[in-house]
């Protein structure tokens, strides 16, 4: 039976989807069988990353409406990676009914080992069925507003039991000397619990593309990914 993870945050252009992309990737080449599927409405999308986006022929909201089956909106990446895209068309993806949610997860888990879900807020993700997911990787920055959006993805995470880890990406290590900006150690005093991992801002990491997704250059995002990696190969 697989587990379920949802990356998720109250940001956009924060790094969430390439986070969730290369985590997957990295589960897959130590053999997990992953789906990674995309929920998120953000500017790139999945299988965009992965340049698959021109065989989409079925996607993530028909599965939801029966149109088609799991099987049939699913691409295959490599042998153990597989995603479910995003829609191509603007809107499509409204109205999802919980219990299609649920019932996609149910079948999904039993094929694969770890789902990968890349959400928007958790707030705003309605249509999740908290109760079928295991653990949520929350990523944002260290501006001044992060601490008030951890703390919202927390009380939902403590609320349905769920396993919670915290990501900072972009962390802007100029302003936060300047005091514009939250140093790591005032984040971790204000937020009560550990941040699992930084990724320090860099242009590269922004111009994330499908080569930039399968690099192993070391580096604190690659090392960050290799942090989240061990911890999904051993939940429950």
């Amino acid at each position: 039976m697989g587990s379920v993870v949802l990356f998720s945050s109250d940001k956009s252009c924060i790094g969430k989807t390439i986070i969730g992309i290369k985590t997957g990737i990295e589960l897959s080449n130590r053999g997990k069988r992953v789906l990674v599927i995309d929920l998120a409405n953000g500017n790139k999308k999945i299988a965009e990353y992965f340049k698959v986006d021109e065989d989409i022929i079925y996607d993530i909201k028909d599965v939801f409406d029966g149109t088609c089956s799991m099987e049939q909106a699913v691409i295959n990446i490599s042998d153990n990676l597989c995603i479910i895209p995003y829609p191509r068309v603007l809107n499509k993806i409204d109205n999802i009914k919980k219990d299609s949610f649920s019932r996609l997860i149910t079948e999904a888990k039993d094929k694969y080992d770890i789902l990968i879900i890349d959400v928007n807020g958790l707030s705003s993700s309605y249509y999740l069925d908290f109760t079928k997911i295991e653990k949520i990787i929350v990523i944002n920055n260290n501006d001044f507003s992060a601490v008030k959006e951890i703390n919202n993805a927390s009380d939902i995470a403590k609320k349905f039991e769920l396993q919670e880890s915290f990501i900072i990406n972009r962390y802007n290590k100029k302003n936060a000397s300047k005091g514009t900006m939250l140093k790591i150690k005032d984040m971790n005093k204000m937020l009560d619990k550990e941040i699992m991992s930084v990724i320090e801002e860099e242009n590269k990491y922004g111009d994330a593309d499908y080569n930039f997704i399968f690099n192993k250059d070391t580096n604190s995002f690659n090392s960050a990914i290799d942090s989240i990696a061990n911890k999904l190969s051993f939940i429950d």
